[in-house]
């Protein structure tokens, strides 16, 4: 029922009813949206706390990233290529998580890469320290997508029940008390008529 349907109802005892329990399921609905907001608001402000972590991670990327650089250029284009070529990579996938019932994409690492290969110490933990880094980073980006979109549902949540209270409600609210004095008026005129017609 749209609000511009409520000023064509009739007053009657049926419309009556048919507005309580529009307005009661309307008050449920609202609600149930209240408490899912709160579920989906502590769940964010549980992964905004772990996303305080993003500056050390940063940090610790730069770091690691700065030390392959200088050894790149310390051992030579060609021979960091070589030992850098040893390396079987990660396998990567993406996947969906449920936040709180929020399909929410994800990068999953299915297995690390393979340094066994690397026999020089220095250069075997310079690619671990970044691959590190990396992980830390990837982790860093799924809280931060996973932010993104409980945050987007609590504020489709927040549109739906503010126009709930603001509007829907009130509107509900203000035609079943309208409608209440129509069906005690015309329901007061007819005991009136058939006190008349019958005291003739």
């Amino acid at each position: 029922m749209v609000l511009s349907e409520l000023a064509f109802l009739p007053a009657s005892r049926g419309t009556l009813q048919l507005l309580r329990r529009r307005l009661e399921l309307v008050k449920r609905g609202k609600d149930v949206l209240q408490m899912r907001r709160d579920q989906l608001a502590k769940e964010l402000l549980s992964i905004m706390d772990e996303l305080q972590k993003r500056p050390k991670a940063e940090q610790e990327f730069i770091q690691a990233a700065r030390r392959a650089a200088l050894m790149r250029v310390a051992r030579g284009e060609f021979e960091f290529r070589s030992v850098s070529s040893l390396v079987k990579p990660p396998k990567i996938t993406s996947i969906i998580v449920s936040y709180q019932g929020i399909p929410v994409p994800q990068a999953r690492i299915v297995h690390d890469p393979d340094f066994s290969q690397i026999t020089d110490p220095d250069y075997k933990e310079t690619i671990e320290q970044l691959w590190n880094a990396v992980k830390t980073m990837i982790d860093v980006a799924n809280k931060e997508v996973a932010v993104e979109k409980i945050s987007e549902q609590l504020l489709y949540i927040n549109r739906v029940v503010n126009s709930l209270e603001k509007n829907l409600i009130p509107a509900l609210t203000d035609v079943l008390r309208r409608i209440e004095e129509r069906v005690v008026e015309e329901e007061l005129e007819d005991f009136v008529r058939v006190k008349l017609l019958g005291g003739v």
